[in-house]
């Protein structure tokens, strides 16, 4: 699932869930064996039980039945307890399993893609190189939220994420940028590199199907890139640059890449901002 992702180096990585069950709770598949063995063992035990009773209770033909009876009344209580105690341990794995997968499927918000990248940013200062970021935005996508619901439209946001995330490396960060657009940052990226990944983000779109899309229907996505020019002295400048990438790519007609240009600057953003811009939410 896309997400943002950090490197090694700034320490060991949060540990990830794996498993739906807590660590201290008991697998169902090993507690219901250990049921089954319980029951097995409360059967064998109520058999000798009853057949002890039997010789020690005063003699008659009820003595045997009854005796057996109330053993297996105690089993059966037991054996039920057991079963209870199995069938809570997979409520708690079912509840666990789908937290998890909520969990794993929610995509890093705009705030915290900012906070990522500024610390690319800052490493990319101390120790060298570049860094790039994409600005990804389904074509039409408030047409599509109108038609199909924004259950749907939410879902191919997600969906998009989540095969963008496919093809990053270890370092690279997807997050929701805002309602209808993802943003792609790439430390240590190049030009040719960062165009790579638009290309493919801009082909993987097309193939893209949730629950609720009809058959057949087609999308398409326009691509904004910035690679980290020495104008770029902060990272405000270079989100505003790719904001007004994406602006080209819209106005070009969608279903296209652009990036910015090595000049200079496309616009200059007002003080504190991270390119917001009215252009970046025209044409939808």
């Amino acid at each position: 699932m896309g997400s943002c992702r950090t490197r090694a180096a700034r320490g060991p990585p949060p540990t990830a869930v794996t498993d739906a069950n807590p660590p201290d709770a008991p697998r169902p598949l090993a507690a219901l064996l250990r049921t089954v063995g319980a029951a097995a063992y409360a059967g064998l035990a109520a058999a000798l039980l009853a057949l002890l009773l039997a010789l020690v209770l005063p003699d008659g033909l009820w003595s045997a039945p009854l005796a057996a009876a109330l053993v297996a009344a105690v089993a059966a209580v037991l054996f039920g307890v057991q079963v209870r105690r199995v069938e809570a341990a997979l409520q708690r794995a079912h509840g666990d399993a789908a937290r998890v997968a909520e969990a794993a499927d929610e995509l890093p918000q705009r705030d915290r893609f900012l906070a990522l990248a500024e610390r690319e940013w800052a490493r990319v200062g101390r120790y060298g190189g570049s860094v790039a970021m994409l600005l990804v935005e389904v074509d039409r996508l408030r047409q599509v939220t109108y038609r199909l619901g924004p259950e749907v439209a939410d879902e191919l946001l997600r969906a998009l994420a989540r095969e963008i995330g496919k093809s990053l490396r270890s370092a690279d960060c997807v997050a929701r940028f805002d309602d209808a657009q993802l943003a792609v940052f790439l430390p240590q990226a190049d030009p040719t590199g960062a165009l790579d990944v638009a290309d493919r983000v801009r082909d993987g779109v097309g193939q893209l199907a949730v629950p609720g899309m009809p058959a057949g229907m087609q999308l398409t996505a326009s691509i904004g890139v910035t690679v980290q020019r020495p104008h770029h002295l902060a990272l405000v400048t270079l989100v505003a640059d790719t904001v007004a990438a994406l602006h080209a790519a819209r106005q070009a007609g969608g279903n296209c890449v652009r990036m910015a240009p090595d000049g200079g600057p496309w616009m200059r953003p007002p003080a504190g901002s991270y390119g917001d811009h009215p252009a970046a939410r025209e044409g939808d």
